[in-house]
């Protein structure tokens, strides 16, 4: 991944936005944490922290949230409880050194990457009620400013649901 030169690998970015997150959402007082929930839960774009690369120069990283495809009323309670499962997730597989950290690009046909745009594949998943919500990272750099958009997005966890045939299959 290049932003403006810089060459991070994928976890590398995937690390660095998860202790961005932690730091920016989790790590503060609840009053700051509800504050900056709501900023996100409007459609606000948070420039959270700047990033000084090895050869001194700076990347903003920046914040938005899309939450169009949560289930039921979001709150600050059960975002934090998402952004917490996620975290708790995207560790353990980025400490797992036997498995690769699933990441998601949109590709044309040929197979070649679209943009610089990625989803790192490792949901937090929370029930609400019993109904499922899944909270996904994604990260996009600027392709003309030092920029990093750290992207928290609720997905449809149905697309995730295996019908009781694909089940079956899948167990035998």
């Amino acid at each position: 991944m290049a932003a403006n030169e810089h060459t991070l690998t994928e976890e590398q970015l995937a690390t660095i936005s998860a202790n961005i997150l932690h730091q920016t959402l989790i790590e503060v007082s609840r009053t700051v944490g509800k504050r900056l929930f709501r900023e996100l839960e409007s459609g606000t774009r948070i420039a959270v922290t700047q990033l000084r690369m090895e050869d001194g120069s700076e990347v903003r990283m920046d914040l938005k949230l899309d939450c169009s495809e949560f289930r039921g009323a979001l709150n600050f309670s059960l975002f934090r409880d998402s952004v917490l499962a996620l975290l708790s997730r995207l560790s353990d597989t980025l400490r797992d050194e036997e498995s690769a950290l699933p990441v998601m690009r949109l590709m044309d046909e040929a197979g070649q990457s679209t943009s610089e745009r990625r989803l790192f594949g490792v949901p937090g998943v929370i029930a609400l009620d019993g109904v499922p919500n899944m909270l996904m990272m994604g990260a996009t750099p600027s392709p003309s400013e030092p920029v990093i958009l750290i992207e928290l997005m609720y997905i449809d966890p149905e697309q995730f649901a295996q019908s009781p045939e694909t089940e079956a299959a899948s167990t035998s």
